[in-house]
């Protein structure tokens, strides 16, 4: 048998292990892993799904108002003041935002519904008015839309920031377990089936192991890629970020993202340029705030008439500047959706921005309604190199790096494949430790500490150094790059040793049913 330089197979005289082995020995990479594939596997499962689902998006909100993109009509479309007045009266609520369509219908020969967003009794509405009849086909509460909810249990199991913890913790150790995975996947002999592609004519245990080991070896680097874009969303990391950014100089006044809620949508960017540029704004929070609710207008006394439909005068309302700014909107043919929100304040500056799920597509403007001038204007490219870097994670991250291009389904594909193969490899995990958890102990090989009687086709595995320090190294680079993650990874070494030592069963399950053994974990 030609074995690797990694790995050595070193047993005493009597055919056991030698008595000092390094630590962390081939068990100990062993409990790790099954530690980690136990807590993880039911909250990959949920993730993974739900995650998917949200990468098609697009997709689900175009089946989802279909009928809304198919109207026609015989006669001139409405002005969009007339629209949003419509809305406003149809709710009693007053303008938040309002979509304008820069390029054709998805259907030709059709229109679409105009998207008006409005804030009324604390909720956010989005309605969809005819724009020939004016008529309102639809109300629907943002936070009862569906990919909304897919969205709460995919951020944070719809526990709030309990569950937000949850997530990130799973998120952390999925990467323990890819690690642990990839080094007790390392071939000991040269060969590519079972590495490289399965033995499908293969049936049983060796099936499934090569299932598993196979889906690891093309998609480990995709999963950890998968995780780390998602982890700015998390309310425990992203504070952290936030804290490494202030003290080292990189950190904004306000991040295009935000940790802490998992309704990371096109919300977030607006409620950061609804408020930007506006002072009495400048105490705003970044978590638990960008769901959308913070981002209404703070409209004054002096110009809310111009807003509340229940005080709406001919004479005070500002059609003008809401037909004024959503033809200059129209006219800069930026990605989709885009969308004008009135002042914050008593002033004419509206805010004009493309939220596009595409991040690095994202514009902003400030523009003066009643002087048609630009007042400032921000694109990705202006942001700090670090939100850049961020932006571009996420947009990956939901599929959508490269939807403004015709092959731009390839990242939709990229990141189906990632989510696919964390369900076949949580399945496929599940089902190899139920085949041997009847033999007595965690593992296939338990480095030559196997329970008497349990015979065994594999000799000792003494991990090499440099494996060993590999694992260490990652280890403590997580624990403190992920902090969260650093203070379980303490209790789980902790209720490891004790579990162990004061449990012979457990150890002997474990693979620690010697005192050499115990030596090395």
């Amino acid at each position: 048998m030609n074995e690797s330089i990694s790995d050595q197979r070193s047993p005493g005289q009597d055919g056991s292990p030698t008595s000092r082995r390094r630590w962390p020995d081939y068990m100990t990479v062993w409990r790790w892993h099954f530690y980690a594939g136990l807590f993880c596997i039911p909250f990959v499962l949920v993730l993974s799904i739900t995650g998917t689902i949200f990468l098609f998006r697009p997709q689900i909100e175009a089946w989802e108002e279909r009928e809304l993109d198919r109207l026609i009509g015989d006669q001139p479309a409405m002005s969009y003041a007339d629209q949003v007045l419509a809305a406003q009266r149809e709710t009693n609520g007053w303008l938040a935002a309002l979509e304008v369509v820069s390029e054709p219908a998805t259907n030709p020969g059709h229109t679409s519904a105009t998207r008006v967003i409005v804030e009324a009794d604390g909720q956010r509405l989005r309605t969809y008015v005819d724009p020939f009849t004016g008529e309102v086909r639809r109300v629907i509460n943002e936070s009862e839309r569906f990919i909304r909810f897919i969205r709460q249990i995919h951020g944070e199991l719809m526990l709030g920031k309990r569950g937000s913890y949850l997530v990130e913790l799973a998120a952390s150790w999925t990467i323990i377990m890819v690690v642990t995975g990839a080094v007790l996947w390392m071939p000991r002999r040269a060969r590519l089936a079972g590495v490289v592609y399965p033995r499908i004519t293969r049936k049983g245990k060796v099936f499934w192991k090569d299932l598993h080991s196979v889906v690891g070896f093309w998609s480990a680097g995709l999963i950890v890629f998968l995780i780390a874009t998602g982890l700015p969303w998390s309310t425990f990391w992203g504070d952290y970020f936030k804290s490494i950014r202030k003290w080292t100089g990189t950190s904004v006044a306000r991040q295009s993202w935000d940790g802490g809620h998992a309704e990371h949508d096109a919300a977030d960017t607006e409620s950061e340029l609804v408020h930007k540029g506006n002072e009495e704004h400048k105490g705003h929070k970044g978590h638990g705030e960008h769901n959308g609710h913070e981002a209404r207008p703070k409209v004054k006394p002096s110009r809310q008439p111009a807003w509340r439909a229940s005080a709406v005068d001919p004479d005070t309302y500002q059609a003008e500047e809401i037909n004024a700014a959503a033809d200059y909107a129209k006219t800069l043919n930026w990605l989709p959706p885009v969308e004008i929100s009135p002042p914050a304040d008593g002033s004419s500056v509206w805010t004009i921005q493309s939220t596009t799920a595409n991040r690095p597509h994202r514009q902003s403007m400030k523009w003066d309604a009643r002087t048609g001038s630009v007042v400032s204007r921000e694109t990705f490219s202006d942001k700090h190199w670090v939100d850049q870097m961020v932006g571009q994670g996420i947009a990956l991250h939901e599929g959508q790096r490269f939807s403004d291009r015709s092959f731009g389904w390839i990242n939709q594909a990229v990141a189906l494949f990632a989510t696919t193969s964390l369900v076949m490899l949580s399945c496929s995990g599940v089902v190899l430790w139920w085949r041997r958890r009847r033999q007595g102990h965690v593992s296939e090989s338990s480095s030559g500490l196997h329970p008497p009687g349990v015979k065994t086709t594999s000799d000792p595995v003494v991990l090499s150094r440099a494996r060993t320090l590999a694992v260490i190294g990652v280890a403590i680079a997580l624990a403190t790059y992920l902090p969260l993650f650093g203070l379980s990874l303490v209790i789980v070494l902790v209720a490891d040793r004790m579990l162990t030592r004061l449990s012979p069963r457990a150890s002997r399950w474990l693979g620690r049913h010697t005192p050499s053994a115990a030596m090395g974990a």
